[in-house]
């Protein structure tokens, strides 16, 4: 063992002699990060030539050596190489946490052979899974502007992992990893995982993955098998071992990222099982448009890939299973290819705003997907409010879910009405989707309405009845993602037409922000598109502030004195990052352990979903006492007056509230620079933004403000100051009001 300035490394192989065989061999060894230091790969280089290996096995026997509490160290590595006779100057390289390869140590060795033979090199073919997945990922690259076929095939080519499959399970172990394949999908940074393991002789007590060794996820593991049971009459530890789940996948890491899956026997042992190699795409890249419908499109990306391939010298795996693969590619491309240019459907239009209005805008009916207490429904509230205030309007409300905004709604007079949309939801055909719509207007009474206001993509039918109630129709959009993208391909193809023609149905369709405006372009002309921002009510902050004293409200949480207090607000789930928000908390207490000690870590908005699950056990895993999830609630503005420091750990948002409560509140603001965020709270102006996914730039902001509280106030007395001068609801809300009588249609 020799000591770097990053870390502890050894090597077994090669020996003292710096000699291996020529052809296939490795390079085996252990390495540990040292204190404020973190490892997620290793590889070695040879001129141009990159041999990827795998780094994490379990070592007991290191931890032993280093005296660590932990049971065994994920230190152990691996790498294969091939290797021509001669002397040759190998580099050692580790990936650390923040993504970036470093050289660790120059290898002098020399390949021998006893017969001077040269084998010939090992070509690993692209199996035909592999293949198909590359060519989904080229045809939806061709929907960009400016694409060249022959350049974007090499491209993919390139970048497909081989070998995908690093390691299978070792005997006595049987097993294979099913997911991710060469080419897998992050959604929101997580992909899912799964496959099969079992031990000949001994009980699994668990199984579990990770993708960059800083912490482990488990896995539901004893899925029935009964395929196995079949394979192996003689193992009936076969009929139970299937294994699913999600593993978190840091935006940094660079691609492709190798995913380890262990094994923990009965006796407390851990034993490394598969390890594969994969490239993800995110969920910005599967908002992307495929290239317009065409049969000829898929025809030309087949061949000019296949070309590629060849050209490159990469052979494809003639199996049974390349056809059937590329038929598959074909019917996923003919189902969900745009098939013609935006246009206008064509259907009674209401008559043309008045460019005012009129003063009293009458009776007023919204329409929402929920009644939660979140974002858009509470603009939604907020909206009602104030109109109600300034025309004395009467109000309406349909809501595709009941909630608590449900009261709210009723002290403002409001009719509050709660319907089933899942029959418009489940619509597979035109005739179904008319019928559909007729059903659900026989429920929504629109014919008093001078005005209807859909709000959220999930409130689409609402802009289809107003249009049919010859009702005129505002459309107000909080997403920053396009239909197809939004549901997840839960709808069909005619009920994602039907939310598609509702952006050319509307009279106007608000949007909070250009960077979301810009997901919707192929829905409409534009014509009839408008920005209009989101708002904060300063004077309810204030008010609060004023009556509420920040020691008071810190006892109240049983804060001590001297604890910091960090928070992320929102409804936990994926779309939110707590996960990501829980990776940088726990590599703020590898990076600065006395500082990550110092705080409470608080996620606001806990509930009882599979996500929850899922990151109750993470939280679980990691041991982080002061990292905790709290039961979401209707009363945060407490969280916020006690707070130091606000984190926004999203993957997407248009225009989110917590950043404008945190600015009203003056607190510091670290965020993930997406969409309307940054047009929101500037980058070191307002608030620290990082990339979205990015573990260690998060734990990184975390502790420049932990360490620096005084930026911390500036950018926080900056963020008051902008909220005050442009987002205040006194400031906003007169221009949502002129929109809404500019649309008033008057006489009934």
């Amino acid at each position: 063992m020799h000591e770097l300035p990053t870390a502890l490394l050894h090597l077994d192989l090669p020996g003292p002699n710096r000699s291996l065989p020529v052809g296939p061999s490795r390079v085996q060894g252990w390495l540990v990060a040292k204190t404020g230091w973190h490892y997620t790969d290793v590889r070695i280089v040879l001129g141009q030539r990159i041999f990827p290996g795998i780094h994490g096995f379990p070592r007991r026997d290191v931890a032993e050596y280093l005296k660590s509490p932990r049971p065994a160290l994920f230190a152990g590595f691996e790498i294969p190489v091939e290797l021509p006779i001669g002397a040759h100057c190998l580099s050692l390289e580790a990936c650390s946490i923040t993504g970036t390869w470093e050289k660790l140590e120059t290898l002098e060795v020399t390949a021998t052979t006893p017969d001077g033979a040269e084998p010939p090199d090992h070509v690993v073919p692209v199996r035909p899974r592999e293949f198909g997945e590359a060519l989904r990922v080229l045809l939806r690259r061709m929907g960009t502007s400016g694409f060249a076929l022959r350049a974007g095939a090499s491209a993919v080519i390139a970048e497909t992992p081989r070998p995908h499959y690093l390691r299978h399970p070792h005997l006595p172990f049987r097993g294979h990893l099913d997911e991710p394949q060469a080419w897998v999908r992050s959604v929101f940074g997580r992909i899912a995982v799964s496959g099969w393991l079992f031990h000949e002789t001994l009980a699994i007590k668990r199984v579990f993955a990770t993708a960059d060794l800083q912490a482990v996820q488990d896995l539901e593991y004893g899925r029935e098998t009964p395929f196995l049971g079949r394979l192996h009459p003689n193992f009936p530890r076969a009929l139970h071992c299937g294994f699913d789940g999600y593993l978190d996948l840091p935006a940094q890491l660079p691609l492709p990222v190798t995913v380890r899956v262990y094994a923990e026997l009965e006796d407390g042992r851990w034993h490394l099982g598969s390890a594969a190699r994969m490239v993800a795409t995110d969920h910005e890249f599967a908002k992307q448009r495929l290239v317009r419908f065409s049969p000829l499109s898929v025809w030309r990306a087949w061949r000019t890939l296949h070309r590629e391939a060849l050209a490159r010298g990469v052979k494809v795996e003639p199996a049974h299973g390349y056809r059937k693969e590329i038929l598959a590619v074909w019917g996923e491309y003919a189902a969900q290819a745009p098939r013609q240019r935006p246009h206008r459907v064509r259907m009674e239009k209401s008559p043309e705003p008045t460019p005012t209005g009129p003063e009293k805008i009458g009776h007023v009916h919204y329409c929402t997907h929920n009644l939660s207490h979140q974002g858009a429904p509470l603009f939604l509230l907020e909206h009602a409010r104030h109109l109600q205030r300034a025309t004395g309007a009467r109000l309406s409300v349909t809501s595709g879910q009941d909630g608590p905004l449900r009261r709210e709604f009723e002290s403002l007079g409001a009719t509050v009405q709660v319907i089933d949309d899942s029959a418009v939801l489940a619509v597979t055909t035109t005739r179904r989707r008319q019928d559909a719509l007729a059903d659900l207007a026989e429920q929504v009474d629109f014919s008093a309405a001078n005005l209807v206001i859909a709000n959220t993509i999930s409130a689409y039918w609402g802009v289809h009845l107003a249009r049919q109630a010859l009702r005129p129709v505002l459309f107000y959009i909080h997403e920053s993602t396009p239909p197809r993208s939004f549901f997840r391909g839960s709808l069909p193809a005619a009920a994602l037409a039907l939310v598609e023609d509702a952006f050319t149905l509307a009279d106007r369709v608000s949007f909070l922000t250009g960077t979301s405006e810009r997901y919707f372009t192929p829905f409409s002309d534009k014509s009839n598109y408008c920005l209009y921002p989101g708002w904060i009510e300063l004077a309810d902050i204030d008010r609060f502030r004023a009556t509420h004293s920040r020691d008071a409200e810190r006892r109240q949480l049983g804060l001590a004195p001297e604890k910091k207090l960090v928070i992320n607000v929102g409804t936990v789930c994926d779309r939110k990052g707590q996960h990501l928000f829980a990776r940088a908390v726990d590599l703020l207490w590898h990076h600065a352990p006395a500082l990550a000690a110092s705080a409470e870590f608080l996620m606001i908005g806990g509930g009882d979903t599979t996500y929850d699950h899922s990151l109750a056990d993470f939280l679980g895993n990691l041991g982080r006492s002061n990292l905790r999830i709290v039961p979401g609630t209707g009363e945060v503005y407490p969280y916020y007056c006690a707070a130091d420091l606000v984190v926004c750990s999203s993957y997407e948002e248009s225009f989110p509230r917590v950043i404008l409560e945190a600015m009203a509140f003056e607190v510091p603001i670290v965020s993930t620079r997406v969409h309307g965020i940054p047009e929101m709270a500037r980058a070191d102006l307002e608030a620290v933004l990082v990339p979205p996914g990015d573990s260690a730039a998060l734990a990184a902001a975390l502790q420049r403000l932990l360490e620096d509280p005084a930026a911390g106030q500036q950018l926080a007395q900056q963020a008051r100051a902008r909220v005050a001068a442009e987002f205040d609801r006194q400031i906003i809300l007169p221009g949502h009001l002129a929109l809404a009588r500019s649309l008033a249609k008057f006489p009934l």
